[in-house]
């Protein structure tokens, strides 16, 4: 006869067994990026011929490498929490206040202020702490991500604007613009960074706790629980990481204008969260990854930059956007674990 006890171990084993079996599920369907990669390739077969081959022009190429650089690196970042199964719209906040800090902190025609390329962990921290807080919202307080996230945005670019006084801070340190604007080889100094960025995440997620716990959480938080997942724990630290490469991101954007506003965040939740779902990362949590946030990025930019070589309507090039994001989602969620829909 097997005690209570016994049959709870057995109970507690086989869970964990499960737990392990969705994470090597999911890690799986993380891998494979064939659709988007074919996507990608119907993309430039279309725009080559609707634009006479201009499309696939080596310089049209490398500058959809290089516009495509920050959108990756902000992509990479909101598809972590997504994995999750929550959701972060505090991005334009963040990068408001990021960039508005580093156009107050660099050397800048407004303030005596110049503390050089400590700014690079100065705006990591900045985003950190938001996205730390986001984390503690989400877990202590138990508010939906959805609202606590939106709620953060909308605080921190009031107070991007307010510091900043709307207006914008011209910079004097050249150094950061001549990197981003730099080629190695031919590519973009700043593709490079992103896909380097990528290669880092891709690796946590498929080779450390942290990205299997991630990943096990998104596919089925309960159970990860009953199996010894620190849920809160993981959630915390993602939207703190996710946070950090927000604020790299706004660092970069203000490089790359060499002047900093808190409007530069604005017009940016839309584009990362269609690459998000066009790269096959799941509204619904635990399907998804590193490369499915490149490539998708990719994809989203070479769409735009080849509506405006067949010189679209821009109100058409929005719809198209709105299309393709409806089109992805309907295709990657999971309708299973959301239950209503309403």
């Amino acid at each position: 006869m097997k005690t209570k006890n016994s049959r709870r171990l057995e109970n507690l084993f086989a869970l964990r067994s499960k737990v392990s079996a969705s994470i090597v599920g999911k890690l799986y369907h993380s891998i494979p990026i064939s659709g988007q990669i074919i996507s990608l390739g119907i993309v430039a077969l279309i725009f080559s011929v609707g634009t006479n081959g201009q499309f696939l022009h080596i310089s049209n190429i490398m500058t959809v490498l290089g516009l495509s650089a920050i959108p990756m690196i902000l992509c990479l970042a909101v598809h972590q929490v997504i994995i999750l199964g929550a959701m972060d719209l505090s991005l334009e906040g963040i990068v408001a206040i990021t960039a508005v800090s580093a156009g107050l902190l660099l050397k800048n025609s407004v303030t005596a202020n110049d503390v050089g390329l400590w700014i690079i962990p100065i705006v990591m921290l900045i985003g950190g702490l938001a996205g730390l807080v986001n984390g503690l919202l989400n877990t202590k307080l138990r508010m939906p991500s959805f609202i606590s996230t939106l709620g953060m945005s909308w605080t921190l670019f009031g107070v991007a604007i307010m510091i900043s006084k709307g207006s914008s801070i011209p910079l004097r340190d050249l150094r950061f613009q001549k990197v981003i604007i730099s080629e190695f080889l031919g590519i973009p100094t700043v593709f490079i960074l992103a896909i380097l960025l990528g290669l880092v995440l891709y690796i946590m997620q498929n080779k450390t706790k942290l990205g299997k716990h991630m990943y096990a959480i998104g596919g089925n938080e309960i159970l990860a629980k009953q199996a010894g997942v620190k849920v809160d724990r993981i959630k915390i630290s993602i939207f703190g990481l996710t946070g950090m490469i927000y604020g790299l991101a706004g660092l970069l954007l203000v490089a790359r204008l060499n002047s900093s506003a808190a409007r530069y965040g604005n017009n940016l939740l839309f584009p990362a969260m269609t690459a998000v779902a066009v790269g096959g990362v799941s509204l619904s949590g635990g399907v998804g990854g590193a490369l499915n946030a490149v490539i998708g990025t990719i994809i989203v930019v070479a769409l735009n930059n080849g509506l405006v070589l067949m010189q679209i309507n821009p109100y058409m090039q929005s719809a198209v956007n709105g299309i393709v994001l409806i089109s992805a989602v309907a295709l990657t969620i999971d309708r299973n674990k959301i239950g209503i829909i309403k």
